[in-house]
């Protein structure tokens, strides 16, 4: 999908989600302001996480922008056709942007659901929502970001062994 397409994509998701929450955290508001108000955070968002996303693929390459790179990754598998270059530098950016996860998710998602807990306590109980989806959001973070490191550095001894065999392959022709 192009990167406008996911912009756009992003922003109108973000503009529902938040017109929806509006409902339980400000029900005095009316409802032109909160389209309005929705509008216009969606539409930050969106042009927000959609250059971040461009700036992301550009950095990525081509090898990010096939449909399986992300499968492949969870999986730690590379294709057999892969090209060594093109999946270096993907996989070496991959690896570059997951390893603050390590350290950085707890110190932001500790902080938030203990936030969410302490607004639920003492305020709109709603905020309980928000307290489970930190909560889990942290657990997938912790669980997940170990298993993509790994599968990278797989990956990247992979394609290692990759260059090393061809390079064997064309001294000895």
């Amino acid at each position: 999908m192009p990167t406008w397409t996911a912009g756009l994509v992003m922003a109108v998701a973000f503009a529902v989600a938040w017109f929806g929450t509006t409902f339980l955290t400000t029900p005095e508001t009316g409802l032109g302001a909160r389209a309005l108000t929705s509008a216009f955070v969606g539409t930050l968002y969106g042009v927000g996480m959609g250059f971040l996303f461009g700036r992301n693929r550009r950095r990525y390459g081509a090898a990010a922008r096939r449909p399986g790179f992300a499968r492949s990754v969870r999986r730690g598998v590379l294709p057999p056709d892969a090209d060594v270059d093109e999946w270096r530098r993907a996989l070496t950016h991959h690896r570059r942007q997951y390893r603050p996860l390590r350290w950085a998710a707890p110190l932001l998602y500790l902080p938030m659901t203990a936030l969410a807990v302490w607004l639920a306590v003492t305020g709109q109980p709603v905020f309980w929502i928000g307290a489970v989806f930190f909560v889990g959001v942290g657990v997938a973070t912790a669980v997940t970001t170990p298993r993509v490191l790994r599968n990278t550095e797989v990956m990247l001894a992979e394609l290692d062994r990759r260059e090393h065999e061809v390079a064997g392959a064309s001294g000895r022709g």
